[in-house]
């Protein structure tokens, strides 16, 4: 056999074995995204919105980043977090004060939900946001002696919470560990919109205080992952080989 032709036959037998390294280039997984409004002490108007994601900005899956077990940090969980004013539909307000909000036939509970379980705003006082949206962390604590796990939302940079929330897990069935640490757990058992919402006081004791945080939508779609194409590795492996033809080829001559 020619050199130029063991070249070739070594070229061709490592392409399979390259491609073995090489994911598909349709390779994908889901975004998941909870949006939520936060409603006031009167438990009608909504002070806030925000969305908590499982994926980041730049496309990257968003985990855990807290050494401690009982400690859960999920940075970039909360995206959009804007603050503003609207008012929800209340069951019976079509009667009186809300007009325009439709009748609730799916649930007797304090608020009106569509089909699907999501909150209904009225069409009189719709969510008007008063400040520009901003990006935050969502940080879960495990508090084994009062057996509640304590939910903050924080700005990067800053040490003050934006909402803080306490879930006392045990009336719910959770389990508290993946309520802590799995962020995928955390959306679909819609763990927020159990929790209570909690102020810290100057004395640094915590009170519960009225209003709740209610899922307004949920959605999940596929999202590409960066992955390398095959056609680009097979160019350069073309490449590789033709380079390396010639040059055999040259020293024959």
């Amino acid at each position: 056999m020619s050199i130029i032709k063991l070249a070739f036959a070594i070229t061709l037998s490592a392409v399979p074995v390259i491609l073995s390294f090489v994911e598909p280039a349709a390779a994908q997984r889901r975004l998941r995204t909870n949006t939520y409004s936060q409603t006031g002490s009167d438990q009608q108007n909504a002070l806030a919105q925000f969305n908590l994601v499982n994926t980041a900005r730049d496309g990257s899956e968003i985990t855990d980043s807290a050494s401690d077990l009982r400690v859960g940090l999920f940075l970039g969980a909360i995206q959009d977090y804007i603050s503003g004013n609207g008012e929800v539909c209340i069951n019976g307000g079509n009667l009186g004060f809300q007009p325009n909000c439709p009748a609730s036939s799916i649930n007797t509970g304090r608020y009106v939900l569509d089909a699907n379980g999501f909150l209904i705003f009225n069409p009189d006082r719709p969510f008007v946001p008063n400040t520009i949206p901003f990006d935050a962390d969502l940080r879960a604590e495990f508090i084994q002696d009062d057996e509640f796990i304590s939910y903050s939302i924080v700005r990067p940079g800053q040490t003050e919470p934006v909402l803080n929330y306490r879930l006392y897990f045990a009336s719910f069935g959770f389990d508290h560990n993946q309520a802590v640490n799995n962020l995928s757990y955390i959306q679909e058992e819609n763990i927020l919109g159990r929790a209570s919402r909690t102020f810290t006081s100057s004395d640094g004791s915590i009170e519960l205080i009225g209003g709740d945080v209610l899922i307004q939508n949920r959605f999940e779609r596929d999202i590409p992952n960066a992955v390398p194409e095959p056609s680009a590795t097979l160019g350069a492996l073309a490449a590789v080989s033709i380079g390396l033809l010639f040059k055999l080829k040259k020293k024959q001559v």
